[in-house]
C-alpha cells in the first residue's frame, strides 16, 4: 500500500483557525522538519501540554502522514509540502477554460513535450548519479567547519555539533551502510551534512558512492523511457457506440467579468494588495481617526458633549 501523506502548510492553515497562539507554529513546524522521532515526539509534547485538544484534533482530522520522522526510508522523499501539485496547477492554468476532452489533450501534448525534451537529455548524461545531485552535494559539503569529526574507524565517525566551541549534538555515521544517527540519509537517500563532513576527510571521495539509486542516471533514463503516442485530431477518431446518450450539458448563464482562472487563496494567506495603516490623531494621540475628527476628544464632537 502506497504512502499517504499530507501538506503541512494546509494542516498548519488549519489549525491556526481553532488553536492560537505563537506556540503552535514554533513547535509543529519543528516537529514536522526533524527526521529524529525523539526529537518530534519533543515537541509535540510541548505542543499538547499547551493544548491537550490538539492530540484529538489532528487523530481525527489529519491522520496522514506530515512529519518526516515517519517517512518510510524506502521511497527516499522527505516533501512535507504539495509545491508539486501547486507547480502542476501552475503548468495548465491557461488551460482550464477548455472543454474536457480539449482540456485532457492539450495536456497530453504539454507531457509529450516534456518527456521528448527530457528524454534528450537523459542520453546526454554521463555518470553514475545525476549531476546536478553531485553538484547539490559538492555545494554542501563547504562550510561544515561547526561540525567536528572523530573517525573511530575509516568508515565510522562521531560527528559532533558545535556552537561557540560549546558542543550542541553528536550523531554517529556509518559510511559502510548509509545511515546516520540523525536519519537524514536513510529518509532523503543523500548524503546528511554530518556524513559529509566524514566523507571530505577522505583523499579525494567519490561522492556517486554514498547516494541512493533514486537519484541515478540511469533511473531518470528509465522514467521517461516510454514514449507519449501521438493522435489525429478529433474530427478523425473513430465512431463507437457508448450505449447510451450523452446529453449536452445544461445552459449556464455566464458571469460577468473576464473567468477566473487562478486557484482561490486560503483566507490566512497574505494578500498582495496595498498595506495598510492605522492612522493617529496629533491632537489627542489616539489611533483610529485623523486631525479634527468628530471622534477626536480634543477637537471633535465629544469635547463639545463634555463641555455642555
Amino acid at each position: 500500500m502506497a504512502e499517504q501523506r499530507e501538506c503541512m502548510r494546509h494542516l498548519m492553515e488549519n489549525m491556526k483557525k481553532l488553536f492560537h497562539g505563537s506556540i503552535y507554529a514554533r513547535k509543529m513546524w519543528p516537529a514536522a522538519k526533524t527526521y529524529m522521532l525523539e526529537k518530534h515526539d519533543k515537541w509535540m509534547d510541548e505542543v499538547t501540554t499547551a493544548s491537550p485538544e490538539v492530540k484529538q484534533w489532528l487523530k481525527e482530522y489529519h491522520n496522514l502522514l506530515w512529519a518526516r520522522s515517519k517517512f518510510d526510508c524506502a521511497i527516499k522523499c522527505d516533501y512535507i509540502n504539495n509545491n508539486l501539485a501547486e507547480s502542476w496547477n501552475s503548468w495548465i492554468k491557461d488551460l482550464k477554460d477548455l472543454p474536457v476532452d480539449a482540456l485532457a489533450d492539450a495536456i497530453r501534448e504539454k507531457t509529450l513535450i516534456l518527456f521528448e525534451k527530457r528524454r534528450r537529455i537523459s542520453t546526454a548524461l554521463n555518470g553514475v548519479i545525476l549531476p546536478v545531485v553531485i553538484h547539490q552535494l559538492n555545494e554542501a559539503s563547504r562550510g561544515l567547519g561547526h561540525l567536528k569529526v572523530t573517525k573511530g574507524n575509516p568508515d565510522q565517525a562521531e560527528v559532533t555539533e558545535t556552537y561557540k566551541d560549546e558542543e550542541v549534538t553528536r550523531h554517529v555515521v556509518y559510511l559502510d551502510k548509509w545511515t546516520c544517527t540523525c536519519r537524514e540519509w536513510q529518509v532523503t537517500g543523500k548524503p546528511c551534512p554530518h556524513a559529509l563532513a566524514l566523507i571530505t576527510t577522505i583523499r579525494q571521495p567519490n561522492m556517486e558512492k554514498y547516494v541512493d539509486t533514486a537519484y541515478s542516471v540511469h533511473r531518470f533514463q528509465a522514467a521517461y523511457a516510454s514514449v507519449i503516442p501521438n493522435i489525429t485530431d478529433k474530427k478523425q477518431w473513430p465512431k463507437v457506440d457508448k450505449g447510451f446518450k450523452l446529453l449536452p450539458p445544461v445552459p449556464k448563464k455566464r458571469g460577468v467579468g473576464r473567468q477566473r482562472k487562478n486557484r482561490i487563496p486560503s483566507a490566512l494567506e497574505k494578500g498582495k494588495g496595498k498595506a495598510t495603516r492605522q492612522v493617529q490623531c496629533p491632537d489627542c494621540q489616539r489611533f483610529g481617526h485623523r486631525k479634527g475628527s468628530v471622534r477626536c476628544e480634543l477637537t471633535g464632537t465629544r469635547k463639545r458633549l463634555v463641555q455642555l
